[in-house]
């Protein structure tokens, strides 16, 4: 048995068995230009790889690979992120997923990489028996409040040339947190298009994202990217330069005060610690959907905290 890039033949194997699993409501056609053109964004092409586990010409089990970057416990290190980890019914039981997880964290040993990552939508205790572990997170659901007459804040979508700016606004929210990726303007580029590419490919009216920015001095100061879809509504991410977060407050009334004949918006909202605007009320909140897990790869167990808060955005 052997680790292989997923390419050719074995990747469109690979594809057919997971489409069924994670096809998102797209057709097989759009499912496979969904996961392939993921890997041509700038972010992609460098830190994206899916693997399989075979033996001579037989897929035994397959996943992504993501190379990230974190801060943790004060210190830059470098991650393997575990996505989309499949094992065809017929071959299930034997313990293929395992060995290419442990082939997987062998090799990120050998690059350096100090954790490993992966976000589990079975539970906590199949991978708690690999050495992972779940990372608390609880996840807000936030109305807005309406106000007389228009909100007084500029809003406009968000283009290519913001992202450095947004990146800049994500370091300064996850500065002293006890866990964050490091995300670059490329990274958020990358996980935007993955929102966007599943909208876009998918059936009219199923999926929306929406991306927005105000500005001052023509560079944006606060951002929100919110998703509409079968799951919900999402503030799937958000940053401003004002820590107490007004800015994005202001934007969410704008975009609220579209619709006047509707309920208010109410989304769960994934937002940085300590950010509380007084444009929204907490409803109440639970814990998240998908369940980060993490495992160390060295003998520093404290670089896998207990609990942390992340963008839906990011969610792999």
């Amino acid at each position: 048995m052997r680790v292989v890039t997923a390419e050719g033949g074995i990747l469109t194997e690979i594809l057919d068995g997971t489409y069924p699993i994670w096809g998102e409501g797209l057709s097989r056609d759009a499912y496979e230009k969904w996961n392939r053109a993921q890997t041509e964004t700038v972010w992609g092409r460098a830190n994206l790889r899916r693997v399989a586990l075979v033996d001579g010409g037989r897929v035994l089990s397959s996943a992504k690979r993501y190379d990230l970057e974190a801060l943790t416990a004060g210190r830059r290190v470098r991650a393997l992120g575990i996505g989309a980890v499949f094992t065809d019914p017929s071959l299930r039981g034997q313990g293929h997923a395992a060995a290419l997880i442990d082939a997987m964290i062998a090799d990120a040993r050998a690059r350096g990489c100090d954790l490993a990552l992966l976000f589990s939508e079975i539970g906590a205790a199949y991978y708690e028996r690999l050495g992972f572990r779940a990372i608390a997170q609880r996840v807000p659901t936030i109305e807005v409040i309406r106000k007389p007459g228009a909100p007084a804040a500029l809003v406009r979508a968000a283009e290519p040339a913001d992202f450095d700016a947004i990146a800049e606004m994500s370091a300064r929210a996850r500065h002293g947190a006890a866990f964050a990726l490091d995300r670059t303007s490329h990274f958020i580029a990358f996980m935007l298009a993955r929102k966007r590419l599943l909208a876009g490919l998918g059936p009219a009216g199923l999926r929306s994202v929406e991306f927005f920015v105000t500005e001052e001095a023509y560079r944006a100061v606060a951002y929100v990217v919110i998703s509409r879809g079968p799951h919900g509504v999402f503030l799937e991410d958000c940053g401003d330069c004002d820590p107490t977060g007004a800015r994005i407050g202001a934007m969410l009334q704008v975009l609220d005060a579209r619709e006047p004949s509707e309920a208010p918006l109410r989304c769960r909202a994934f937002v940085p610690p300590g950010l509380a605007p007084a444009q929204w009320r907490v409803l109440y909140d639970a814990p998240a959907d998908e369940i980060m897990m993490a495992r160390s790869l060295g003998e520093d167990q404290a670089i896998v905290p207990s609990q942390t808060v992340y963008p839906h955005l990011d969610v792999f």
